[in-house]
């Protein structure tokens, strides 16, 4: 490990980068820095345009401590005003009655990390290249309802709505403000330098990548929020959760976040000293992602049987310790939006052959499955080195096998596994774990409407490329509803029919074990957001 460690700093002298050492990739056991913070990721983040990336959490993180949203969500559920001054209210003026004309009012002494002043022209780019088609936006977060918009003003946005939009709040603390000064000129922003070198206005500045090795920020002093407490700020990039365990416990790094400890040391986490560790509710749902335009997909019944012959219930107490809660839905099952009424399909091996068998899905000499010349075989990938998972999967290989299903793992890095291989549709099937992205909103258009899959030309996050057009239908009359109890109705269909069609077979939602070392202040998970890297500026390490 020593090596290893002395490897890759040497490396990164010899690349230019002699802030290695200074970054804590060669920190001794507790010898840490007052001021300086490492936090711990298993997966790779590529993209920090907080547009166009796609791996949520571990980018997201990235989009947190570079970027703002006119406001965010705070561990409560609260918005809190960013760059905005206020959270637009009809009592206040900033949504009309009818709830379709939105004022936003901005703040006038946010600064860009290169000294330009933050106005309203930088809120109507983000909005110009969220709308434009030739962008591969990764969600329009609802701005597809918007029917014009103008800057009355440097810093006032008027925003007037084609109908009506419930999650429209959440909307904009989902969209982190990209500035104009910068990418107006940008022949195509989808493979812009800024991309892998952002300037934001967030708490602090991007600094460096090492790809493979780790992210370096430091802090915007000017910051609008405050001055940030740390000096500097390392997102250290470490595959395998064992290894990034065994450096948390030795202080080589600070916060361990993301995926979390690997259940099977919870017990022995919380014996650290030094430490803390802290269950972190998540709006992520672990699926099995099926590709459907893969002819072993085409027919709902494989799907059907494959989710059945799953033994659910031992992946999480085998796997994940029974730290996980199960859920039907791509909602967490406290959320108020969830199907109460769904029917679990159980684990049924036998009766799940016999579904095979009734649609001609008949075992070959090889003791494969077969129809039409297709077999029912197929890989399964996802983020390597990620033990729980690779567990899981074998889990499935041995569940599959006894129906007469192939499934052969197929892992990589998170940087491929998530980039083209996902978009354009180049994987069979995926062992992942995404959220509503307008949550706490239970709006998932992006996810499942049909004319959001990037694989057939088009943005959005409709990887497993399924197509139902009641599914269409119900998405717009939900998002259009302003009654709760009006849209509960409307998502509880939905879930009946995504658990009928299983594009994508619901496993369990995540509750995360992170942990932190008592050095660190600030630090607060957020049941609301896909990371906790929601409130950088407030951490600090003494």
């Amino acid at each position: 490990m020593l090596r290893e460690r002395l490897t890759i700093g040497r490396r990164a002298l010899l690349a230019g980068t002699a802030a290695a050492t200074v970054l804590g990739h060669l920190r001794a056991a507790g010898a840490r820095t007052p001021g300086q913070l490492i936090i711990g990721m298993n997966e790779e983040a590529v993209n920090f345009n907080p547009l166009l990336y796609v791996n949520t959490g571990v980018e997201t993180s990235v989009e947190f401590i570079v970027f703002d949203a006119p406001w965010k969500l705070d561990p409560t559920g609260s918005f809190v005003p960013n760059l905005a001054t206020e959270i637009p209210t009809q009592a206040n003026g900033g949504i009309s009655a009818d709830g379709k004309t939105w004022t936003i009012k901005l703040r006038k002494d946010v600064l860009w990390h290169d000294g330009t002043p933050f106005t309203a022209a930088d809120m109507i780019f983000t909005l110009d290249t969220l709308l434009n088609p030739k962008v591969v936006v990764r969600s329009r977060n609802g701005h597809e309802h918007v029917e014009t918009y103008k800057a009355v003003d440097d810093y006032t946005v008027l925003i007037k709505l084609k109908d009506n939009f419930a999650p429209y709040l959440v909307s904009w603390q989902k969209t982190s403000v990209i500035p104009k000064h910068v990418l107006a000129s940008v022949p195509d922003i989808n493979t812009a330098d800024f991309n892998t070198n952002p300037i934001g206005t967030g708490p602090f500045r991007f600094k460096e990548r090492v790809a493979g090795s780790y992210i370096s920020f430091t802090p915007n002093e000017k910051y609008h929020g405050g001055k940030p407490k740390l000096n500097l700020l390392v997102q250290k990039y470490i595959a395998d959760q064992q290894t990034m365990y065994a450096q948390y416990q030795t202080g080589e790094i600070d916060i361990y976040d993301i995926n979390g400890i690997p259940p099977v040391l919870f017990a022995k986490a919380k014996q650290i000293p030094q430490s803390k560790t802290l269950l972190s509710p998540s709006p992520f749902v672990e699926f099995i992602y099926f590709n459907c335009a893969k002819p072993q997909f085409q027919e709902k019944v494989v799907r059907q049987a494959i989710y059945k012959a799953v033994d659910k219930k031992g992946w999480i107490d085998a796997v994940w310790y029974g730290v996980p809660v199960p859920t039907l839905s791509y909602l967490p099952p406290n959320h108020w939006a969830y199907n109460k009424n769904l029917e679990d399909p159980g684990y049924d091996p036998k009766q799940a052959a016999a579904m095979l068998d009734a649609a001609g899905w008949t075992v070959g000499a090889d003791g494969v499955r077969a129809k039409n010349g297709v077999r029912l075989a197929f890989t399964m990938s996802t983020t390597a080195g990620n033990k729980p998972r690779e567990q899981a999967q074998q889990l499935v290989q041995q569940n599959l096998k006894k129906i007469n299903i192939e499934m052969t793992i197929k892992n990589m890095p998170g940087s491929v596994v998530w980039g083209d291989y996902t978009i354009k549709g180049e994987y069979d099937t995926l062992m992942v774990a995404w959220d509503p992205l307008l949550y706490p909103d239970p709006d998932y258009t992006d996810r499942i409407h049909s004319k959001l899959i990037p694989a057939k030309g088009g943005s959005g996050s409709n990887y497993v490329q399924y197509e139902n057009p009641e599914i269409d239908d119900l998405c717009a009359k939900g998002v259009a509803a302003v009654d709760q109890a009006e849209r509960k109705k409307i998502y509880d269909r939905i879930q009946e029919i995504l658990l009928e069609d299983v594009p994508f077979a619901p496993i369990f939602s995540w509750q995360a074990i992170m942990a932190a070392h008592d050095w660190v202040s600030g630090y607060t998970v957020n049941p609301y957001t896909s990371t906790n890297s929601w409130n950088t500026g407030d951490w600090s390490v003494t």
